[in-house]
C-alpha cells in the first residue's frame, strides 16, 4: 500500500502520528498542492483513523481525527473522503480531484489491512465496503465551488440510507430444520467489528443472561435507563446457527462516536433544512386536512338549519313564498370545477414511478452495484431467497418517491443509471410521457 503525503502536511501512518495544526497543503498558495493519503483504521494510539488505546483497556482516550473535516474548513480546499470498493464514487472524484486548479485538495481514502486487521487476504475489497455500510468511514466530498454554504459544498452521495443513522443489512442464518433464512438488522459499527479478528475479544456470546437490548437500541438509553441492561449484536456461528454476542463498553463507545460523526456529515451536508422542509410540508397538510373537515361540518350544520326552518314552516301553514331554485351551500363549497380540479390533482398523480424494478425481475439482478452507489437516493442493496439460497439484489427504497423530489438532474441520473444496468431491469418512466 502506498501512502503518499506532500507540501508538509504530516500525516504518518506508520509511526501513528498526526500533525494537523498547520497544514501548509491547506493554505493559500501560488501553486496548489494535492494531498494523497491512505487512511487504515487501526487500534494504536494517536492514529486519526483509530479506535485508541480505549479498546485495549490501557493508555488515554484519545478522539478521532476526521482528516477529511480538519482540511475542509481550510479556505477553498477541495476534500473528496472516498473508498475503493465505490468504484464509480472513486473513479468520478479521483478526476475531480486531479483537476481542482483553484486551491489545494485533498484526497482521503479508508484502506483494509489485512494482517493488522485479522481479516483474509481476499477480503479487503469486501470490507472497505462494509466500512461505508456501517457508518465507520462514510464518504463525502466538500467542493468549495458548488456554492457559498455548507449544505450546498458537502456531498454525501454513495452512502447507503441518507438521512437514518444505520442502513439496513440481511444476515444469513440457518433455522432449526437447517433452512436458509433472512433477518433484516442495522449495520451499526459494532456489526463491522465483529467482521474483523482484531475487535475478537469485544464480543462474548451472551448466552441469555442479564436482560438483553439490541445495540443500536441501547445507545439511545439514557444513562440510568441502562443499568442492568446488556448491549448485544446478532451474528452466526461457525454453523451458521444464529448468536447473541455481548458487547464491551469500548464498542458501545465507538458506536455512538460514529453515529455523532455521521449526524454531523447530515447536518453539514444540508439534511437538518431538508427534515425541517419535510416537516412543514407534513404540518401544513395536517391543518389543510383540519381545514377541509371544519368547512365540511360547517357546511353539515348549515343544511341542517335550512331544513329544520323549512320543516317548522309547513307545520305552521305559512304562506309560501315565491320559489327560488337555490343551490345547497355545500353543493357550491364541494362541486369540483376544471380550474379548481387542475390545482389540486397533483401532476403527474397515478403515473408509473420514475424507476422500478418489478418482483419478477429481481432475481435476475447480477448485483452489478451500478445502480445503488452510483444513485443512491433511489436504490439500496438488499437480499432476496432465491431457490432457497439468498441472493444478493438493488431494490428500489421502499417509499422513496412519496418523500423526494423529482428534478431534472434526478431524471437524468435515473436514465442513465437504467441504461448502464447489466441485466437490464431497471424500467425507467420519463414524467409526463
Amino acid at each position: 500500500m502506498v501512502v503518499a503525503v506532500r507540501a508538509k502536511l504530516a500525516h504518518r501512518i506508520n509511526d501513528d502520528v498526526v500533525s494537523l495544526n498547520q497544514p501548509a497543503c491547506a493554505r493559500s498558495t501560488e501553486h496548489p498542492e494535492k494531498c494523497r493519503g491512505c487512511i487504515r483504521i487501526r487500534p494504536q494510539q494517536g492514529h486519526p483513523g483509530c479506535l485508541s488505546q480505549a479498546l485495549h483497556g490501557r493508555g488515554k482516550h484519545e478522539d478521532r481525527k476526521e482528516l477529511g473535516l480538519i482540511a475542509a474548513f481550510h479556505p477553498e480546499v477541495l476534500v473528496v473522503q472516498t473508498n475503493a470498493s465505490l468504484q464509480g464514487h472513486f473513479m468520478k472524484n479521483i478526476m475531480k480531484f486531479l483537476s481542482y486548479n483553484e486551491a489545494p485538495a485533498l484526497l482521503d481514502t479508508y484502506t483494509a489491512c489485512m494482517s493488522e486487521h485479522g481479516i483474509g487476504d481476499n477480503a479487503g475489497s469486501r470490507h472497505e465496503g462494509l466500512a461505508v455500510q456501517s457508518r465507520m468511514s462514510p464518504v463525502f466530498v466538500h467542493d468549495p465551488r458548488n456554492g457559498d454554504t455548507l449544505a450546498e459544498r458537502f456531498s454525501l452521495e454513495g452512502n447507503p440510507e441518507i438521512g437514518k443513522d444505520w442502513a439496513t443489512t440481511s444476515l444469513e442464518y440457518l433455522d432449526e430444520n437447517g433452512q436458509a433464512q433472512l433477518m433484516e438488522i442495522p449495520f451499526t459499527a459494532a456489526d463491522f467489528a465483529v467482521h474483523e479478528g482484531r475487535f475478537k475479544k469485544h464480543f462474548v456470546p451472551a448466552n441469555g443472561s442479564g436482560d438483553l437490548v439490541p445495540l443500536h437500541e441501547y445507545i439511545d438509553l439514557a444513562a440510568e435507563e441502562r443499568y442492568g441492561k446488556t448491549p448485544f449484536v446478532w451474528s452466526t456461528d461457525a454453523e451458521r446457527r444464529l448468536t447473541e454476542l455481548a458487547v464491551s463498553p469500548a464498542i458501545v463507545e465507538l458506536t455512538e462516536e460514529r453515529r455523532r460523526n455521521w449526524r454531523m456529515l447530515e447536518y453539514l451536508g444540508g439534511l437538518h433544512v431538508e427534515r425541517m422542509e419535510e416537516e412543514h410540508r407534513r404540518e401544513l397538510d395536517e391543518w389543510k386536512q383540519k381545514y377541509d373537515l371544519a368547512n365540511t361540518e360547517r357546511e353539515g350544520s348549515i343544511d341542517s338549519i335550512a331544513r329544520g326552518m323549512a320543516e317548522l314552516a309547513a307545520a305552521s301553514g305559512a304562506p309560501a313564498t315565491p320559489r327560488v331554485q337555490t343551490v345547497p351551500v355545500s353543493a357550491i363549497a364541494t362541486a369540483p370545477s376544471a380550474e379548481t380540479s387542475a390545482e389540486t390533482v397533483p401532476q403527474g398523480a397515478g403515473a408509473a414511478p420514475l424507476v422500478e424494478i418489478t418482483d419478477d425481475d429481481q432475481p435476475k439482478c447480477t448485483n452489478c452495484k451500478t445502480c445503488y452507489q452510483d444513485l443512491s437516493e433511489l436504490f439500496e442493496r438488499t437480499k432476496i431467497m432465491v431457490d432457497g439460497q439468498p441472493k444478493e439484489v438493488s431494490r428500489v427504497i421502499p417509499g422513496v418517491f412519496e418523500k423526494i423530489q423529482i428534478t431534472p438532474e434526478l431524471i437524468q441520473k435515473a436514465a442513465r443509471v437504467a441504461d448502464d444496468c447489466d441485466a437490464e431491469i431497471i424500467r425507467f418512466h420519463q414524467p409526463g410521457s
